[in-house]
């Protein structure tokens, strides 16, 4: 039996959502252990991975997560023949992803630093990372990647960003734009994506990171005088509550705070309140 961190670990689920889901569709239904703690069986965590992956192609928790096993298993095999294969991919994807694979992260890293050179910053985010991550996704999604290899490309890729952000260095002055996710979203891909851009077209950005009480964006919104706050969903996020936070954000931020939304988790979002605004990475 596995404790709830090692399956937020495993799944890229949160263990809210996992207590979410508990109470609202009947599954997971963990154990206990002797200290009364939440346990979970590996057949669990595997209906969970599976359900992972349904959700990062766009579909919603209430429409997976309470399917019999059957079902839930016919529709991951139908996307499995449906994504993309190999042969579909750019070359240089492929060989990004081989290099992680086999854990030769010295040439992915070289790989990546020719491809930044000769791109640029922007050009670097929109035209390989984004496609890269969405390829990796999509892989994943149809078991054709392992988990430890989709982790090792993701930390890898954070981390490269990270370090090309700082090259570029910080705008001077106050920032602009408060990056963040709400409780619940573990994914931090979006916002550093996000704020590579930005910072690269010379707005300074302040980077709350993942899991962010509202409370705090509040806050942190208020005490910076930033004019915009961004946030990202992914397709694992509870798209049920997503307009009521949104709501309440758009009440408690200063009037003049717009409120930018972006990531699969809002990709079909509608009625929004009237300063909140679905973003694409190109139109940043």
């Amino acid at each position: 039996m596995f404790a709830i961190g090692t399956v937020e670990r495993d799944t890229g689920i949160s263990r809210d959502t996992l207590r979410i889901w508990e109470r609202r569709y009947g599954f997971p239904t963990p154990g206990r252990n002797n200290k009364g703690e939440r346990v979970y069986s590996a057949e669990q965590i595997q209906r969970l991975q599976r359900i992972r992956r349904l959700l990062d192609q766009g579909f919603r928790p209430g429409k997976v997560v309470p399917l019999e096993d059957e079902a839930l298993n016919k529709l991951a095999n139908t996307l499995h023949d449906l994504l993309l294969s190999p042969r579909d991919m750019d070359p240089t994807h492929i060989r990004l992803i081989d290099l992680a694979s086999s854990g030769d992260i010295p040439a992915l890293n070289t790989a990546l630093e020719q491809l930044l050179a000769q791109e640029g910053l922007s050009s670097f985010v929109l035209g390989t990372f984004a496609p890269l991550t969405k390829a990796v996704g999509e892989l994943w999604a149809a078991g054709r990647l392992q988990i430890f290899e989709e982790h090792i490309l993701t930390r890898h890729l954070v981390r490269f960003l990270d370090v090309a952000m700082s090259r570029v260095g910080h705008p001077p002055g106050n920032p602009e734009v408060l990056l963040g996710t709400l409780p619940g979203e573990p994914h931090a891909l979006g916002l550093l994506m996000a704020e590579a851009l930005l910072i690269n077209s010379g707005r300074a950005t302040l980077n709350l990171g993942t899991d962010v009480p509202l409370d705090e964006i509040v806050t942190a919104a208020e005490r910076s005088g930033v004019s915009t706050v961004a946030l990202s969903f992914s397709g694992c996020y509870t798209r049920n509550t997503i307009r009521d936070d949104l709501e309440e954000l758009a009440e408690r931020l200063p009037r003049a705070v717009r409120i930018w939304i972006g990531g699969d988790g809002v990709r079909r979002l509608r009625r929004l309140p009237p300063s909140v605004e679905i973003m694409s990475l190109e139109s940043i």
